[in-house]
C-alpha cells in the first residue's frame, strides 16, 4: 500500500499543481482587467509595474485556485482510477476505501494549513499591496485618471468618463457622484460638461477641472432629477493622494491586526466590530475547503467513470461553485448574531462532510 500511497499522492499533487497554474493565470488576467484596466488603456505601463502587480495579486489568487484545483484533481484522478479498475484491485487486496484515501486526506490537511496561512497573513497583505501599487501608479502620472473612453473608478465616491481629449482639454466629461443609497443607482449628483480644462497639482495631490458649458443634476430622496445649467464651474477638485488615510477594511488586515485593532478600539459600534469578527470566522471556515472537497470529491470521482477527464472537471466545477456561492451568500447576508454568522460560514463544510460520509458509506 505504500507504493499505492505514493502513486495516488503523486497523481493528486501533480494534477493540483497543473490546475493551479492554469486557474491562477485566468484569475490574474481577470484581476488585471478589473483592478488595473484604467491604467493600461491609452498608456504603456512599465514592465516593473506589471511584474509587481502580478506578484502582488498571485498570493491572493491562491486562496481560490488551490481548493478548486485540489477538487478537480481528486475528481479527475479517482475517476480515472475507477475507470481503469485500479481501485477495484486495491479493494480486492483487502484495502478499504478510507485506507485508499489516506494520501488524499494527508494532502488535504497540508493544503488546508497552507490555505489558512494564506488567508490570515499573505492574502490581506497582497490585497493591500495591490491597492498601494494602483495609487502609486496614479500619483506617478495623474493624467491616467482621465484617459478618454474609460470609466475611471479609482476614486471611491465618483465615476468619471471622458469622451475625447486633446492635451489638457477634455470634451464630453461625465461625473457621477456615488454614495446615496436612497436614490437610483445610489447616485447623489450627476455633472456633464461639454468642455473642461485640466490642471494637476502634484504637491497637493489634486486634479483640478474647470468645467465649461456644464449641466448639474441633483437627485433628491424621491429620485427626482433637478438640472441646472451653468457657464463655468471653477474648479472641480479630485484628490488622488488617497494613500494617507484609507478606510481600514478587515479583508486587508491579518488576523493579528484585526485582534489588535478591536482591542485598541473598544468604542467601535457593534456593526463595525461585527464586520471585523465575521472576517475571522470566514477565513477559518474557508481554509478547510480542501478537507471538505477531499471527503466529497473521492466518492463523486469514483462515480464519474468516463475516460474523458473533462467530465470529472465539470462535476468538480459544479461542486466547487456550490461551495463558493454558499460563502458568497454568507458574506452578503446581514445578520446581527455571531452564532448565526458562524453557522452560515461553516454550513458548506458540514454539508460536504455529511454528504461525503454518506457517499463513502455507499461505496464501502
Amino acid at each position: 500500500m505504500l507504493t499505492f500511497d505514493r502513486y495516488i499522492g503523486k497523481q493528486i499533487l501533480s494534477t493540483t499543481l497543473s490546475s493551479v497554474m492554469i486557474l491562477s493565470g485566468v484569475f490574474l488576467l481577470g484581476n488585471i482587467f478589473k483592478e488595473a484596466r484604467p491604467l493600461f488603456v491609452g498608456q504603456q505601463p512599465s514592465a516593473q509595474f506589471v511584474l509587481e502587480f502580478i506578484f502582488s495579486i498571485f498570493p491572493f489568487s491562491l486562496i481560490f485556485t488551490v481548493p478548486f484545483s485540489f477538487l478537480a484533481a481528486i475528481m479527475i484522478v479517482f475517476g480515472r482510477l475507477s475507470t481503469d479498475n485500479e481501485i477495484l484491485s486495491m479493494r480486492m487486496a483487502g484495502q478499504s476505501l478510507p485506507r485508499i484515501a489516506i494520501p488524499v486526506f494527508l494532502s488535504a490537511a497540508v493544503l488546508s494549513a497552507f490555505c489558512y496561512w494564506l488567508n490570515i497573513e499573505i492574502a490581506p497583505k497582497a490585497k493591500e499591496k495591490v491597492q498601494s501599487l494602483l495609487v502609486a501608479a496614479v500619483k506617478e502620472n495623474p493624467n491616467k485618471f482621465l484617459d478618454p473612453g474609460v470609466v475611471q473608478t479609482q476614486l471611491a465616491d465618483k465615476r468619471i468618463y471622458v469622451q475625447r481629449r486633446e492635451g489638457d482639454i477634455l470634451y464630453g466629461v461625465h461625473i457621477h457622484e456615488i454614495g446615496d443609497p436612497s436614490t437610483e443607482y445610489a447616485e447623489k449628483q450627476y455633472t456633464f460638461a461639454q468642455r473642461a480644462e485640466l490642471a494637476v497639482d502634484i504637491e497637493l495631490g489634486q486634479l483640478q477641472l474647470k468645467l465649461q458649458e456644464a449641466t448639474l443634476e441633483s437627485i433628491n430622496d424621491n429620485g427626482l432629477h433637478t438640472p441646472i445649467k451653468v457657464e463655468a464651474i471653477n474648479p472641480v477638485i479630485f484628490d488622488f493622494n488617497i494613500d494617507e488615510e484609507r478606510t481600514l477594511k478587515p479583508t486587508a488586515m491579518s488576523n493579528e491586526e484585526i485582534h489588535a485593532f478591536l482591542a485598541k478600539n473598544q468604542q467601535l459600534s457593534p456593526e463595525i466590530r461585527y464586520d471585523f469578527e465575521r472576517e475571522i470566522i470566514h477565513r477559518r471556515s474557508y481554509s478547510l475547503a480542501c478537507l471538505a472537497f477531499a471527503v466529497i470529491g473521492i466518492p463523486l470521482g469514483m462515480t464519474s467513470k468516463r475516460r474523458e477527464s473533462s467530465s470529472g472537471f465539470i462535476l468538480a466545477l459544479a461542486v466547487g461553485l456550490g461551495y463558493f456561492l454558499f460563502h458568497i451568500f454568507a458574506n452578503q447576508t446581514k445578520v446581527d448574531s455571531r452564532d448565526i454568522a458562524t453557522l452560515l460560514y461553516w454550513a458548506p463544510n458540514l454539508l460536504a462532510l455529511l454528504i461525503g460520509c454518506f457517499l463513502f458509506y455507499r461505496k464501502r
